[in-house]
């Protein structure tokens, strides 16, 4: 499918559909597996365990809950981490991911008359044939007209962090008050009977991944009532970005001259390239060079396919992995900061508060017990 602190009973809650959970945090941790659910069932057992006002998908106001959200946590036989999935609009569902899996997972999507927008922060997706659906920083936008039976692997090692915007056409037609005929392609199957389910990947923009970042950021930023308001908020300017971005490419204001599949291979060899050799990359010009396309071409190339710059992707590498070391708890700072290509720990240390909006060893302690 897939913050302040409110107190919840300590004992187990039953659903009316007998789901057990247990209250931590803002969040109602869920004791069976909920990721993969049909996405009707799943509405479902959202408005019930967290006390919406009503579990109709087409009830436009926000709803006000008893818990801000539900989470899916990690089994330590799948590996470690959580999904957590709130409901900011009636017909949408926010679904946040930070996890690590200890083999190929598959994460089962379906249901009837509904789209996906999947922002992959890091990690990969894949298909069942071994094939990328997606790899971060990229965007998948899975739309089901109709009943669907599809899914993905998540890639076993890689820590797997994803903002997922799960909709429903009413969103569209009734929430933002779109004629059929403003709605861009593909979403606009939506309201044609008999179409086939289809995927599209996308190069999210800058704006698209900094506000996917905001989301997942907030829970350690703000008080759960302010986070319920910036949900609402952040949500609904995330579905707007990416209905700005499938506009303009229905409309054709894409790059003048479409990449060849040869360039687009080389586009992808360089970020490959980089994401083994991100503590000690090479210049521009020696990565230009490498991959056989001149300077110019692999900066506005790289930025267009995959929506960062190429020092943004070093980046996001190096704090990937400097989180990933943070946590594991066996590494000084000083160490970190070595191992992801800092040569001063005091510039690594300001270079992951401007990226995560904490000090190292600040974050370390936020991230303990999630």
């Amino acid at each position: 499918m897939g913050a302040g602190s409110l107190i919840v009973p300590h004992r187990p809650l039953r659903a009316r559909h007998g789901m057990h959970v247990e209250g931590a945090d803002d969040v109602l941790v869920a004791r069976q597996p909920i990721v993969g659910m049909l996405q009707d069932d799943f509405e479902r057992t959202l408005g019930e365990l967290l006390n919406a006002p009503s579990p109709s998908i087409d009830d436009l106001l926000p709803p006000r809950w008893a818990a801000a959200g539900l989470r899916h946590r990690l089994s330590e036989a799948e590996g470690n981490g959580y999904w957590d999935f709130y409901r900011p609009w009636g017909g949408l569902i926010l679904s946040v991911t930070d996890a690590s899996y200890r083999s190929d997972t598959w994460v089962r999507v379906e249901g009837t008359d509904y789209f996906k927008v999947r922002i992959l922060l890091s990690g990969t997706l894949q298909t069942r044939s071994g094939e990328t659906l997606a790899r971060a920083p990229q965007a998948l936008l899975y739309v089901s007209p109709g009943a669907s039976r599809e899914g993905y692997f998540v890639a076993a090692g890689e820590p797997i962090r994803m903002v997922v915007l799960h909709c429903r056409p009413s969103l569209l037609s009734r929430a933002l008050g779109l004629d059929v005929s403003d709605v861009p392609a593909p979403l606009n199957s939506l309201f044609t009977p008999g179409r086939a389910a289809a995927w599209l990947r996308l190069a999210p923009t800058p704006e698209i991944i900094h506000v996917a970042r905001r989301i997942i950021d907030s829970r350690r930023e703000l008080s759960r009532t302010l986070r319920e308001r910036h949900l609402e908020t952040l949500s609904m300017e995330l579905l707007l970005q990416v209905l700005g971005m499938l506009e303009s490419r229905a409309h054709g204001r894409r790059a003048e001259q479409p990449l060849s599949a040869r360039d687009l291979a080389r586009v992808y060899q360089a970020r490959d390239y980089l994401a083994q050799h991100y503590a000690n990359p090479p210049t521009i010009p020696d990565l230009a060079r490498m991959v056989g396309l001149n300077q110019t071409k692999l900066k506005a190339s790289f930025r267009e396919t995959l929506g960062v710059t190429i020092y943004e992707y070093i980046l996001e590498r190096r704090m990937e992995r400097a989180s990933e070391m943070l946590l594991a708890g066996d590494y000084a700072i000083a160490q970190v900061a070595y191992a992801v290509g800092y040569d001063y720990p005091a510039n690594f240390a300001a270079a992951f508060k401007r990226y995560f909006g904490r000090l190292p060893r600040n974050w370390k302690r936020s991230r303990v017990g999630h």
